[in-house]
């Protein structure tokens, strides 16, 4: 088996452990390949069979986009405060890996979001996708459109297009629903909304949602910054093609991670 092995290397003791890891996988038959970065993972001319993403959830998204789009899986070595994502701990990883070399677990496919700004296309999103006000005063105004119909206009801090992934996330802390993973949606939720009688709306993950901005802000995907985006721009969120795959050895119980992560 081939085993790519990422994390945040201006981090703290990430190099070493990494550099671990791979030793562990060395010693049991498995052929490991340091990755740096999400752009060496889509040029590699060979898939590895597994990428191992050492780190937070923060760490796990930033190389989550390249990996669906290999399709390669994706086994978390939590590293994090919170680690949603994460399968196991660097402790548990010796034992992980020959179980997943005996063929043992599963892999857990997730949904993503494609997001596109004046029809450019960017990477997929696994939590989600961010529109922004540009400074720290003020609002940004937004209309917004569910497939071609007018949900209406909101002066906010922002919008948020989540996931069901990314419901227990920024979505959360902005008063949004939890979605559980078996359920595939689009999680609209304004940001310390000036219009209160727009609430968060949970539609078919098939829908088109469009963002009319009507003044400055940045679109942000995963917490990356994607662009910046000026009136008149439009930003067009959907179901993604691509789907991100973990490792898991069980179900995932959202309501226990929320309660054990987030308490």
């Amino acid at each position: 088996m081939k085993i790519g092995f990422a994390g945040n290397l201006e981090k703290e003791g990430i190099a070493e452990l990494r550099t671990q890891l791979m030793d562990h996988a060395g010693k049991q038959h498995a052929e490991g390949v340091a990755v740096c970065s999400a752009d060496e993972i889509r040029a590699l001319p060979v898939s590895p069979d597994l990428l191992v993403v050492i780190g937070g959830d923060g760490t796990l998204l930033r190389f989550a986009a390249a990996a669906a789009e290999r399709g390669i899986p994706i086994l978390g070595v939590n590293l994090g405060r919170i680690g949603f994502l994460s399968e196991i701990t660097a402790e548990q990883f010796p034992d992980t890996l020959r179980r997943v070399l005996a063929g043992e677990g599963f892999v857990e496919e997730r949904m993503m979001l494609e997001c596109r700004i004046n029809g450019e296309e960017y990477p997929s999103c696994l939590n989600d996708v961010l529109i922004s006000k540009k400074s720290f005063s003020g609002t940004i105004h937004v209309d917004l459109f569910c497939d071609g119909k007018s949900v209406g206009s909101v002066f906010s801090d922002g919008i948020i297009a989540s996931t069901p992934t990314g419901s227990t996330a920024y979505n959360l802390s902005a008063g949004g629903p939890v979605v559980t993973q078996n359920l595939d949606s689009i999680v609209v939720t304004p940001v310390c909304s000036h219009t209160l009688h727009i609430r968060p709306v949970v539609s078919a993950p098939d829908s088109i949602w469009t963002f009319h901005v009507n003044g400055e802000g940045f679109v942000a995907g995963d917490g990356i910054k994607l662009r910046r985006v000026d009136p008149d721009d439009r930003i067009m969120v959907t179901r993604s093609k691509r789907k991100a795959r973990f490792i898991r050895f069980s179900e995932q119980n959202v309501f226990e991670l929320i309660s054990r992560k987030l308490t």
